[in-house]
């Protein structure tokens, strides 16, 4: 993965507390919604309710490696008389994708991609909206206040299309419990406990004590 810093090289000053092990629940504070999270393992997984002018519930289960990267990632959404469903995979070679649709979804953009090649092997793979898996880049780009802001390739997957969308982020751990994120998706600025776990963004969501 290339990762370029206002320093050079970016070098972790300490590891980071151990991420959770035990179930999380982060609450929405900009519409209702809450998603569920059980985070221990190689194969954590999550689901969320979320309401508002299109409600939907979404499922996921994702596979970490050692280093706490995506390897991969199988997402389903279902709302009024729709539901999607996405198989994404990363390989040293590239990605795979497989997207079902049942129903009418009105306007939501088609799930997955047709231009794979367009992904990025080495990109930091992650799922819109929920924050574990800001705390899981975090973690694998080894961020520290000394390393200034990384920009890295991203894999992003649109909430509830779940459409594929490939770009540029940069993350800029600002202070110890300060993360700015910005580039080609929405930018935001997070506030991080101790393990480097997101669990507050104003006007966005807070996790849930």
């Amino acid at each position: 993965m290339t990762m370029t810093g206002a320093r050079g090289p970016v070098l972790a000053e300490r590891p980071r507390a151990d991420l959770p092990t035990t179930p999380l629940t982060w609450q929405r504070t900009d519409i209702v919604g809450t998603e569920l999270v059980f985070p221990r393992g190689s194969r954590p997984s999550g689901s969320a309710i979320v309401a508002g002018k299109r409600a939907y519930t979404l499922t996921w289960q994702a596979e970490l490696t050692g280093a706490v990267e995506v390897e991969s990632l199988h997402v389903t959404t279902r709302g009024d008389g729709w539901s999607r469903e996405l198989r994404l995979g990363r390989a040293a070679t590239g990605w795979s994708c497989r997207a079902e649709h049942d129903g009418d979804a009105g306007d939501l953009p088609f799930a997955g991609t047709e231009q794979l090649d367009a992904l990025d092997p080495a990109a930091v793979l992650r799922l819109a909206d929920s924050p574990i898996f800001v705390s899981w880049a975090v973690r694998k780009l080894g961020l520290t206040v000394k390393s200034g802001p990384v920009t890295v390739p991203v894999v992003r997957v649109e909430v509830p299309s779940l459409a594929v969308v490939p770009g540029t982020m940069t993350y800029h751990l600002v202070s110890p419990q300060r993360l700015r994120i910005s580039g080609d998706f929405p930018a935001a600025t997070l506030e991080l406990d101790a393990a480097g776990m997101a669990v507050y963004q104003a006007g966005r969501m807070r996790l849930a004590r």
